[in-house]
């Protein structure tokens, strides 16, 4: 089943059913319950905001109760050796990579995106935080493929590399970019959960590399991923540091990275989600490699 394929009114209808009444359900989304009769009547009203909480909610409810199954066997997707040293094909998929792990976070268009990384120029409709995130993350993921595959060096996975990724990613957009955070943290679209107290991230991140650093399936790594997610270590970027690290785990390890964007942005949180809250990792992994088919 792919949510993208379904309305939004026959998505509405299956979550009433679910939640039963519509208060119950609008109070799910975060609007009023008279939101629900003007989308009815009016689906191109709904937010783009609104879309996801309620693609996010489809996905939890009947996405991820279909894809949580023990056993599964999911073939490793290897990193195709044509593709290693061909700029023609392995350019396309940084710049996919790049822009998807933006999308999920931001609005930013995909010509907005296109245009900071070939004119290096600034959007008229684009601040300057969000310039330099979208040529921070562009350039960090280029120079992991070009560590890693063309230089044939292994990333060493450690708490100050990974505070220099982060500062890779913020700088000139965030104030204590390579700095882990001294306040308590929220998650977004996963903002239920509960991260990791200040006081306790340098102990957690000493854990979470000891544990998780040497990841080499796309089980491990996306068990990694959550984890990494769970702590919560920076002010901002923690999205784009965790999956810069899934990224840099894959190309260690020789897999295809996934991508994540706009398409499957909702089943990552919806799958995020039940990881983190349940211990339940199926969904993750089945995700993990969906995202890594070319």
């Amino acid at each position: 089943m792919n949510y993208n394929d379904i309305s939004y009114i026959d998505k509405l209808d299956q979550l009433l059913e679910v939640y039963e009444y519509s208060t119950k359900l609008a109070e799910a989304i975060g609007v009023s319950r008279r939101s629900l009769p003007n989308w009815r009547d009016n689906p191109d009203s709904i937010r783009p905001e609104h879309r996801l909480d309620i693609d996010v909610l489809f996905c939890k409810h009947f996405i991820i109760p279909q894809w949580d199954t023990r056993g599964q066997i999911l073939p490793p997707i290897l990193l195709p050796d044509e593709m290693l040293n061909n700029e023609v094909l392995f350019m396309p998929f940084l710049r996919r990579l790049s822009y998807g792990t933006i999308e999920i976070e931001t609005d930013i268009k995909k010509a907005d995106f296109d245009k900071v990384i070939d004119e290096d120029k600034l959007p008229k409709n684009m601040d300057r935080v969000m310039f330099q995130e979208a040529l921070n993350t562009f350039i960090t993921h280029k120079w992991l493929w070009q560590k890693i595959i063309e230089r044939a060096e292994p990333l060493i996975i450690n708490e100050e590399g990974i505070k220099t990724l982060h500062a890779d990613f913020m700088r000139g957009a965030y104030e204590s970019a390579g700095f882990f955070s001294d306040k308590v943290r929220v998650m977004g679209k996963l903002d239920g959960l509960q991260t990791t107290l200040p006081e306790d991230i340098p102990e957690e991140m000493n854990r979470w590399v000891y544990k998780c650093a040497g990841a080499a399936t796309l089980k491990e790594i996306a068990k990694a991923h959550a984890y990494f997610i769970a702590i919560h270590p920076f002010g901002d970027g923690n999205g784009r540091v965790g999956r810069a690290l899934v990224m840099a785990q894959c190309l260690n390890a020789r897999l295809m990275p996934p991508v994540f964007d706009g398409e499957n942005r909702a089943i990552y949180y919806a799958s995020m989600e039940h990881a983190m809250l349940h211990g339940r990792y199926a969904p993750l992994i089945r995700l993990f490699n969906e995202a890594s088919e070319i």
